[in-house]
């Protein structure tokens, strides 16, 4: 495992130790590990800014982030995964009883927060590089690429924790965000915003799958404006990677995750069998050397399934069920043994039905585009388009086609939580627990902090 258990010690401890000790290098920007360098490092050329860079990266891609944990936290909050194994700590997200002690809130928490202190340090030290050692066109793209993850980093915490520390600059010391309130999560997206436009100036205007360019920050605006419900910013975006044909397509299942890199990803993290995406070992049964931590529930094994609904998104689970253990399915996302799967960040189908959502409920709305985007996803699936929907169904019938096209990524709980559908749809009916508990370590070590409601 890269990680360390970041929840035994508290926030500022943690930061301290982001600063000294995290130093590993992802295979994402094709760097050996004695290439990179911590954040404490200093940056004096191109060489040590790809490192610093690559460093990044590989925070994004930690077990705790999206190797895992915080991936794995949502889509059981979202309740088409079931908690199947061992480990205690996962119960909470299906039944919403989480607190501010649970392990996988808390290394997420920690992670996250690691991954923007690396995308700061690239950002504080890259940009102060003289012309002389690192060309401009060199220093705005690994600039760029920085304020990607930062703003995919502050967005996570955003939409995951609420009211969260804005923190926008390296850290150096242990005391260095001291007085730092937190910020609104409306005031955290607007960041965000800004942070995606900035790298939008700066990033190539190429494709690269797995590397932020001009279009990632593209694709991520579209998702931002849609839960900031700027409907025609969202529409805007998400219009800019429809029309680019020849690099983003609709791919078949289960050509799309059977294969890497697709025209179907915009961006996703790249692993290897020597830098090991954990998810697949928690997905997979025992009988293919996994843990079946969680598997697909019941409900979205019917829809997915299901000719009408799911066609060939069937592929995305697999029955293994016996005479003696019934019902038992497994998802079929992160299927390699090796343990080289991508994580999936940005994917062409979102676009589709971001737009689709924004057209139906923008000002104006343009429901034959809406209705057209939708179809266009449900085409791929090989399911039935719908024709002579309402508004509202159209809105209704998108929410469910997100729910089996994204039943294993990061989506579900969030758009039921931004929808403010949790309620009706999930039944947690107390708002307070739309939004994560912050650690409960952090609340006691800084006095700046202050705990979500009802935790």
């Amino acid at each position: 495992m890269r990680t360390t258990e970041f929840y035994k010690h508290t926030y500022k401890i943690l930061l301290l130790n982001i600063i000294l000790l995290f130093g590993s290098c992802s295979n994402i920007l094709d760097l050996e590990p004695e290439q990179s360098v911590s954040d404490a490092s200093a940056v004096v050329d191109k060489k040590s800014a790809e490192a610093a860079l690559a460093g990044a990266y590989d925070k994004l891609q930690s077990d705790n982030y999206y190797g895992r944990e915080f991936v794995a936290a949502i889509y059981l909050a979202g309740n088409d995964v079931t908690w199947t194994g061992s480990l205690n700590y996962y119960r909470a997200f299906n039944n919403h009883s989480y607190q501010s002690d649970n392990t996988t809130i808390n290394t997420a928490w920690y992670a996250i927060y690691a991954t923007l202190n690396a995308a700061n340090q690239v950002i504080d030290k890259v940009s102060a590089l003289s012309s002389q050692v690192l060309t401009d066109t060199d220093k705005n793209r690994i600039v760029g690429e920085a304020y990607f993850i930062r703003a995919l980093s502050l967005f996570d915490l955003g939409r995951t924790w609420g009211n969260i520390p804005i923190i926008t600059k390296g850290t150096i010391t242990a005391h260095d965000f001291d007085g730092v309130k937190q910020s609104t999560q409306a005031e955290v997206y607007q960041q965000v915003i800004k942070d995606l436009q900035t790298a939008l100036s700066l990033l190539p205007e190429k494709v690269d799958r797995s590397r932020a360019t001009k279009n990632t920050a593209r694709a991520l605006l579209s998702r931002v404006y849609l839960y900031a419900e700027n409907w025609e910013k969202a529409e805007e975006y998400s219009s800019i990677l429809i029309a680019d044909t020849n690099d983003y397509q609709l791919v078949d299942y289960p050509s799309f995750f059977s294969n890497k890199q697709t025209k179907e990803s915009i961006f996703e993290l790249l692993y290897t069998t020597s830098d090991k995406n954990t998810h697949g070992y928690y997905w997979l049964s025992s009988a293919n050397g996994g843990r079946h931590e969680w598997a697909p529930s019941e409900g979205i094994v019917s829809l997915l399934g299901s000719s009408e609904t799911g066609g060939t998104r069937k592929a995305l689970y697999s029955d293994q069920s016996t005479a003696i253990n019934k019902n038992f399915y497994v998802g079929n996302l992160y299927w390699r043994t090796t343990g080289d799967d991508p994580a999936y960040i940005l994917r062409i189908s979102e676009q589709y039905l971001i737009r689709a959502e924004a057209r139906a409920k923008k000002a104006t709305p343009d429901l034959t585009g809406a209705l057209s985007d939708l179809n266009a996803v449900r085409l791929r699936a090989q399911i039935k388009v719908l024709t002579g929907l309402s508004k509202s169904e159209i809105i209704l019938a998108i929410e469910n086609e997100r729910r089996v096209e994204f039943p294993f990524e990061p989506h579900r709980w969030f758009d039921l939580v931004r929808t403010k559908r949790a309620g009706t749809v999930l039944g947690v009916t107390d708002s307070d627990k739309w939004i994560f508990p912050i650690p409960y370590n952090d609340i006691q070590a800084d006095s700046d902090l202050k705990q979500n409601s009802s935790y």
